[in-house]
């Protein structure tokens, strides 16, 4: 399936009879969330005029990668920009930050990415600048009900990528209107989505959705194919994130954060929480498990052979006969869905599937757990045809989302049904790399079976766990 120009507060525009604004903390009540300062009070007046136009999108900015371009747009003067997500988790590198309607086009290569958020698909992201960049203010600085500072019918607009960065790199107006407020999609995210009539296209991700006061009241992140419109996450989940984001200053902090993300990885896994467990999981080594572990799922080939994924498909599709708005149906279609994933890891299954020799059991029932929950949902709540449900599937499994369960799958099953004792943490510095290792010593029943060490990684402004290594109870260090 696979980050920040001048300008004050008497600076405004009014783009197709809305008002689009870039303004700094002078006029409008900024917030401090760890260092970000967001501005998030509705401008006083309205000003008109095409400097201003420019002025005003100059917030709104361009991200590239090794593999890809997205958007994103300026939160705080000091150089915090918000996007999505998936726009950088699967590049190696990025390489660049750049504004496009700035005249001549600014391009910031000293990127940095602050914080990713493991449950929204959103992230935070920093570029070095000689001033103070614009930026926009949100509709919110809480978490509280989308309704709150949205309505259905409400107009908005949306951002487009006029271009490459050599060739009209400007942005392009789209004028829209609130179509829902709350729309689901299990396989984007948890939570409700913003739907918007505006088309959403690629390279559109991570750009702010507006409202008629200049305020970004939500983050573009995924749209239906071949469908009219787009999804957008609320804004009020960015302003989450911003608040909730660990602060961690010294080696004390990082030693807390870590024991205490082992300790919930711990605690996860023992109670069968694999969403919670997931997200937990560190981006990098998912990314390396995922390679392995759909190399030998294919036999090596690009591609699962159709013939091997047919029966499943049939089930899925009988599955997803089932009213897209009756909860009951759709977790129901779910549970069934899970049970029948869960049934691909049997010995049987693997050898009439003919995976019995290089794919381990737990890697098999994640390929089929991602595949079919992302048809589900393309099927149930996308509209779309068979044929589109499964490239969206196959796409699902690009995604670090998806690598993660992958990663899980290997790292769980050690964990599973065991108490766990906590010995020791220990920081490991690195200039690129920090990681953190946790003895314990696993038991059941109260008798220790096994001294376990979790070693976690340093990614993204956070701990994540990487592997699990085992050694005998006789052995320390």
């Amino acid at each position: 399936m696979g980050s920040r120009v001048l300008a004050r507060c008497n600076r405004a525009c009014l783009v197709a009879g809305f008002a689009v604004a870039a303004v700094t903390g002078g006029c409008n009540r900024a917030v401090d969330y760890g260092g970000v300062d967001i501005s998030v009070s509705p401008l006083s007046r309205t000003l008109r005029g095409a400097k201003l136009q420019e002025r005003s999108y100059a917030a709104v900015v361009t991200i590239e990668t090794n593999v890809g371009r997205g958007m994103g747009f300026v939160v705080d003067p000091a150089g915090y920009i918000v996007t999505n997500r998936h726009v950088i988790e699967d590049a190696d590198y990025l390489q660049g930050v750049l504004f496009p309607n700035v005249d001549p086009g600014r391009m910031y290569e000293s990127v940095r990415v602050v914080y990713s958020d493991p449950v929204w698909d959103l992230a935070l992201l920093h570029v070095k600048a000689d001033g103070p960049l614009p930026h926009l203010p949100l509709a919110t600085q809480r978490p509280v009900p989308v309704g709150r500072y949205l309505a259905a019918a409400d107009p908005v607009v949306v951002l487009e990528q006029g271009g490459s960065k050599r060739v009209n790199p400007g942005l392009v107006v789209r004028r829209g209107k609130v179509a829902e407020l709350a729309a689901y999609n299990p396989a984007a995210g948890p939570g409700a989505f913003v739907g918007v009539t505006t088309d959403v296209v690629s390279g559109q991700s991570g750009g702010p959705v507006l409202d008629a006061q200049g305020r970004a009241v939500g983050v573009v992140t995924w749209t239906w194919r071949d469908r009219v419109g787009g999804y957008a996450i609320p804004i009020a989940e960015a302003a989450r994130m911003l608040r909730e984001r660990p602060q961690m200053k010294s080696d004390g902090d990082h030693r807390h954060r870590a024991e205490s993300r082992a300790r919930t990885f711990f605690g996860a896994v023992a109670r069968g929480d694999n969403e919670a467990a997931r997200r937990l999981t560190s981006p990098s080594h998912a990314r390396d498990v995922r390679t392995d572990a759909l190399s030998a799922l294919t036999g090596g080939k690009e591609q699962f052979d159709p013939e091997t994924l047919s029966w499943f498909v049939d089930a899925l599709e009988g599955l997803a006969k089932v009213d897209p708005d009756n909860d009951a149906e759709v977790t129901e279609s779910f549970r069934q869905m899970q049970s029948l994933v869960e049934s691909t890891g049997s010995p049987a299954m693997r050898q009439a599937l003919g995976l019995e020799t290089e794919a381990e059991s737990g890697q098999v029932v994640a390929f089929f757990h991602e595949f079919g929950s992302a048809y589900l949902a393309s099927r149930m709540f996308g509209k779309m045809e068979p044929e589109q449900a499964l490239q969206s599937a196959s796409e699902r499994l690009r995604t670090v989302d998806a690598a993660r369960t992958f990663a899980l799958a290997l790292s769980s099953d050690s964990l599973r049904g065991r108490e766990v004792l906590m010995e020791s943490i220990d920081i490991v510095p690195g200039a690129y790399k920090p990681t953190a290792v946790v003895r314990v010593i696993a038991s059941a029943e109260g008798k220790p079976l096994q001294r376990l060490s979790l070693h976690l990684r340093l990614e993204w402004g956070d701990w994540y766990v990487a592997e699990i290594r085992q050694a005998a109870l006789s052995e320390h260090g």
